[in-house]
């Protein structure tokens, strides 16, 4: 930062000799350095004259030395000492005036019509509909952190909501329902509302001046994308107020850079790592922030580390303060958000299935009890696959219709009688034991042991063979049936090894032998060497939409670990010891739910009519739709003018600094007019951030939005003006300003023309189809109604044809095509416009794979089954006993 008390710079060829470069960085000329300089903070050409300076070239440009000696005149107030180390962060009367009447346009711009559209609109589907779960306590799963929903909650409860309305499609009628919706808007529209202080106050922190504070502030205000995101019940308001106020706390904190260990300089350094926290709480990006701050806190360890003014022990005070305030408190306030979410989600609801069993113990109307914990022989057990908590092993009286065509057996998330199996010995041990002295003495299952598994309702075995699995095709995969009969002996293929890898550390003989609860075991199949195993892919209609489960040779322990859920054995003492699940603790459940997130979020893979990768975005290729019904909607678009000169300025400064690496090696120390220490902490750390919050998308193959980008933005939009300042500065007064001023004119000339379709006001096909610079700009003009009522014409004779109307809201795509064909009465093509605005359902896929399948009895036989089980045991008689193998099998199969 431009702050740093550490920085030491040496003078550069052709530099004046009067000034030091470290002096004239912070914001004050060696001429001011021993003498109190008035300031008057609302003019930044005041501090120049009361110096006795060149007011002529603006912001003390001297020629000898091709510096500024005022660079921070505007925010940095002396005492009456003039040292530099007496100089503290502060802003004038005036600044607060001026920024006081920015508030008020911001407040009209940010709140005005912000009852419009009375209807759910976009994603509020969704977010609206878990604030409703939280004031119910109905526990559910979504793929982003806790706070910005708990925010939305609580605002909904301020503002009366009682969490019936359910938010279930777009278009729904809020005013009907009685629902409080301003309010919940409310919230996002104020905290849209807080970033203009905030760019001002984050501008003035970095040494900026007071105009281009006020021009930064209006800027973030008149910007119709952040607009547009902060007016409905949507995260990305709340994600980007906790990353500006992290950024304002973080560069406030260098204006403490010289009294380290001071009550601001804490304040500021604690403030940053509790609102990374918040951030992190509210949505993943949150990451990228953390990055931002972490290189530049290594940045100013590393110069620290080279300044021989600081001892071993103060830098070590600094590198434990950093860490603490950076590393240890955001985790601590990322554990805090989750413990109140599930505090407040302590019931039972429909997020159950995606969370393990021990977690499901945590919440009221779960009760899992206990069972015996030692697995016999003759036992009848409940077995849940561990790795996906997608269910239970299961088995039903309906058969394949691909490969063998045997019974099928498939994963089911909810208990019945259908999830039972018995745990039998082969039949050598069986007959084995009966021979034995003790054959009525219960047998514990060891690891190693080979079992059988009775299906208990159908008395099918669970078998495996040389066929490919219905869904999973792969040759390395095997299918798994159900074979056999009630009084068939089986084949070597219903054989099956216990291989335990996991147990539980209290109870050691868990490793060692089969238990409830506390053993993770695979079930390695004997002839074939693959392991029963499932990969959550959904079998078709004829499976009842179950989890499909095969045998995978050389398969990865996590799909093929299953767990003992319930152990059934008469023969069991009352006082043989039970199992139960145990009750995680906080950081247990936030790393289970953090794990479940990623690998629902890396599973967002299926394609959107609105989606857009990251290299389109800093250009603004295409937007998103939001909204629609009769001549309004809202379309997620920026301000052109904003974000494509922001992006020029990441751009420019990355070029520069290449430049400026190969100059300074050939031994050109150029200084960019004096800017170049300032450009760099100011620009250089809000263009690092800007890099770290978008290169990281462009790693994921996940579904991906504009709205991904706007925290980004935020941080060019601040680079842009930090810019505009440092190198206009040189300029007359008179001319800085009217650059200032043509970039605000232009962006609330753009603000206008694109606020119909951030408001979702009424607006006019000629207007709608001008503001269109690009094809790639897919918002409907022809929803719009033209200007002026043409002259009817009479129609020339043609076939009638029908009109074919106009997409609403919700409706399927046309085929594969992200497009609508438009025709008018006459059938004659108008347009190509995308379809309408789709919420999407991040879950879709992990909902689906929890809807409860239809339970199947065994009063549901079928007369194909009674037929495949005559043909089978009249087949049977074929096959010499217990000599069934893959082929004579495969023969039997294809009788059916």
């Amino acid at each position: 930062m431009a702050h740093l008390e550490s920085m030491r710079y040496r003078k550069q060829p052709g530099a004046g000799g009067g000034h030091d470069e470290a002096t004239v960085i912070s914001g004050m000329s060696s001429a001011a350095a021993g003498t109190p300089t008035p300031l008057d903070s609302d003019d930044a050409y005041g501090a120049d004259r009361a110096a006795g300076l060149n007011s002529d070239l603006g912001y003390s440009y001297e020629k000898k030395d091709l510096d500024f000696s005022s660079s921070n005149n505007s925010t940095l107030t002396p005492f009456a000492s003039g040292d530099r180390q007496h100089q503290r962060f502060s802003i004038s009367r005036n600044q607060w005036i001026t920024l006081g009447f920015i508030m008020l346009a911001a407040a009209y711009v940010r709140l005005w019509r912000l009852s419009n559209p009375a209807q759910v609109v976009f994603d509020e589907v969704h977010f609206g509909k878990f604030a409703g779960k939280y004031l119910n306590g109905t526990y559910f799963f979504d793929v982003h952190p806790p706070l910005a929903k708990m925010m939305f909650a609580a605002a909904g409860k301020l503002a009366g909501y009682d969490g019936v309305f359910d938010f279930k499609t777009i278009g729904l009628d809020y005013i009907a329902a009685g629902v409080p919706y301003i309010g919940m808007r409310l919230m996002p529209a104020l905290l849209g509302l807080s970033m203009v202080p905030i760019t001002y106050i984050t501008l003035a922190a970095l040494g900026h001046a007071a105009d281009a504070c006020a021009l930064g502030a209006l800027l973030v205000c008149f910007e119709n994308a952040l607009l547009t995101q902060s007016r409905l019940i949507l995260l990305d308001a709340s994600l980007i107020f906790f990353t500006g106020l992290t950024v304002m706390f973080w560069a406030l904190f260098f204006t403490e850079s010289h009294r380290p260990f001071g009550n601001r300089w804490w304040g500021y350094l604690l403030l940053t790592g509790v609102n990374l926290g918040n951030a992190l709480s509210c949505k993943w990006v949150g990451l990228f922030l953390i990055a931002t701050i972490g290189v530049w806190t290594l940045k100013d360890l590393w110069e620290k580390l080279g300044d021989l003014s600081i001892t071993p022990a103060q830098y070590f005070k600094h590198f434990v303060a950093r860490a603490a305030a950076l590393i240890v408190i955001p985790v601590i306030v990322y554990l805090f958000w989750f413990q109140v979410h599930f505090s407040v989600l302590h019931k039972s609801g429909d997020g159950n299935a995606f969370m393990s069993p021990e977690f499901q113990n945590t919440l009221t109307g779960v009760n899992l009890g206990h069972t015996p914990r030692d697995v016999y022989y003759g036992s009848r057990v409940r077995i849940r696959h561990d790795a996906t908590n997608a269910g239970y092993l299961h088995s039903h009286l309906s058969n394949y219709e691909t490969g063998s065509k045997q019974q099928q057996i498939t994963l089911y998330g909810f208990r019945d009688d259908n999830n039972y199996w018995i745990l039998t010995r082969t039949e050598a041990d069986e007959e084995a034991h009966q021979n034995s002295t003790t054959p009525h003495e219960l047998q514990q299952i060891k690891n190693g042991d080979i079992v059988r598994l009775m299906h208990w309702r159908t008395h099918r075995r669970l078998h495996s063979h040389n066929e490919r699995p219905p869904m999973t095709t792969n040759d390395y995969q095997n299918e798994v049936s159900g074979y056999g009969w009630e009084g068939f002996n089986g084949d070597s293929n219903d054989h099956w090894r216990v291989q335990i890898l996991e147990g539980d550390s209290k109870v050691p003989d868990s490793k060692k032998k089969l238990m409830a609860i506390h053993t993770k075991f695979r079930l390695v199949h004997v002839n074939q060497r693959c392991a029963l195993f499932s990969n959550r892919k959904k079998l078709p209609k004829w499976g009842h939409e179950q989890v499909e489960v095969s045998c995978m040779k050389s398969a990865k322990f996590p799909k093929t670990l299953w767990r003992i859920e319930s152990n059934i054995n008469e023969n069991i003492p009352k006082s043989a010891p039970l199992a139960e699940y145990r009750r995680p603790s906080l950081i247990e459940k936030v790393l289970e739910a953090t794990a479940v997130m990623w690998r629902v979020n890396n599973g967002l893979t299926k394609s959107h009519p609105y989606e857009s990768r990251p290299h389109t975005w800093p250009w603004m290729r295409r937007g998103m739709a939001f909204w629609g019904a009769d001549n309004r909607s809202i379309y997620l678009i920026g301000t052109p003018i904003v974000w494509w000169l922001s992006f020029a300025t990441v751009v420019i400064f990355a070029a520069v600094q290449v430049v400026l690496f190969f100059r300074d090696r050939r031994g050109f120390h150029d200084r960019l007019l004096g800017a170049r220490e300032r450009y760099m902490e100011s620009v250089g750390f809000l263009s690092i951030g800007w890099v770290l919050h978008w290169i990281p998308f462009f790693l994921m193959g996940r579904q991906l939005f504009l709205h991904h980008y706007l925290p980004a933005l935020w941080l060019a939009i601040l680079a842009l003006v930090g810019s505009l300042d440092l190198f206009t500065r040189r300029l007359s007064r008179k001319v800085r300003q009217v650059i200032m001023f043509a970039l605000l004119l232009a962006t609330v000339r753009m603000y206008f023309q694109y606020s119909h379709i951030a408001y979702g006001s009424p607006w006019t096909r000629e207007g709608c189809e001008r503001s269109k610079w690009f094809k790639s700009w897919d918002y409907d003009c022809y929803r719009f109604p033209e200007l002026s009522v043409k002259t009817p014409v009479a129609p020339a004779l043609k076939p009638n044809v029908p009109e074919i109307p106009m997409p609403t809201i919700g409706a399927p795509d046309i085929g594969d095509q992200p497009v609508a064909i438009m025709r008018n009465k006459n059938g004659e093509v108008v347009a190509h416009v995308p379809p309408p605005a789709q919420n999407f359902d991040p879950l879709e896929h992990e909902n689906k794979l929890n809807e409860p399948a239809p339970e199947i009895h065994q009063d549901h036989l079928n007369s194909n089954s009674a037929k495949l089980d005559l043909e089978m045991k009249k087949k049977a008689t074929t096959v010499e006993a217990g000599n069934d193998t893959d082929g004579g099998e495969e023969h039997i199969a294809a009788g059916h």
